[in-house]
């Protein structure tokens, strides 16, 4: 189990260098596009998954939810998605101490029974669960949806409420290296999260990769 995950994060490091060595210049800048022009979501690989965190508190911000008021809403991936699995993983570890309500719309709940066990355990923070038939009475203020075959989820854009399709619709770099976040069928530019050598053309903090790199092993052998 411990090599497994381990693996599956090698295979999230190696993915992301995908945005490495995004430069300003004409030719890095119409590859992209040409990448974004071939968009499907049953392909697509979202590479901004390591900067969720900052990512999601411009968000909050510009949206005006106090972190402490974020009631975060993960709606689940498909079966046999190993990638997108490690991706809301990702996620999940990387927020959990900053999380006060989290909800899971997820038909297959053992697969989180370890990450449960620890938000409780570390954290005193108690996960709920329900079911993904049952998935428009989920309660929250902000919905990441990590399906890829179904469309967008609709239900979940009511006022107020923060929908962000993680592999329906594609997060694009802008001009200033900005992110271009869809929300729902709109989009909302997060500025500033990059590192400051990104004008060099690399995208990713080394340390950052270091440090993650080092709580995950922590994690995951603390779990046993």
């Amino acid at each position: 189990m411990i090599l497994q995950k381990f693996f599956g994060w090698i295979n999230i490091r190696f993915r992301r260098q995908d945005i490495q060595h995004i430069d300003k210049n004409k030719d890095t800048g119409a590859e992209y596009a040409a990448a974004i022009k071939k968009f499907s979501p049953m392909t697509y690989q979202n590479p901004f998954i390591m900067y969720m965190r900052p990512v999601l508190e411009q968000i909050l911000k510009k949206r005006g939810i106090p972190c402490q008021k974020l009631e975060l809403v993960i709606i689940d991936a498909e079966h046999d998605r190993d990638e997108d699995d490690n991706d809301i993983e990702n996620v999940l570890y990387e927020l959990v101490q900053q999380l006060n309500y989290l909800m899971l719309v997820t038909d297959r709940p053992e697969k989180y029974e370890d990450f449960m066990d620890m938000a409780y355990e570390e954290n005193g923070l108690i996960v709920q669960r329900i079911s993904k038939t049952a998935g428009k009475n989920a309660r929250g203020n902000l919905v990441m949806d990590f399906e890829r075959s179904t469309g967008i989820c609709t239900e979940n854009m009511k006022s107020g409420i923060v929908y962000l399709p993680v592999y329906k619709r594609p997060w694009e770099i802008g001009e200033n290296l900005d992110i271009i976040v869809p929300v729902g069928y709109n989009t909302l530019v997060v500025r500033g999260i990059f590192p400051e050598d990104s004008e060099k053309g690399c995208l990713t903090d080394e340390k950052f990769v270091r440090d993650r790199k080092s709580d995950r092993l922590d994690r995951e052998f603390r779990k046993g």
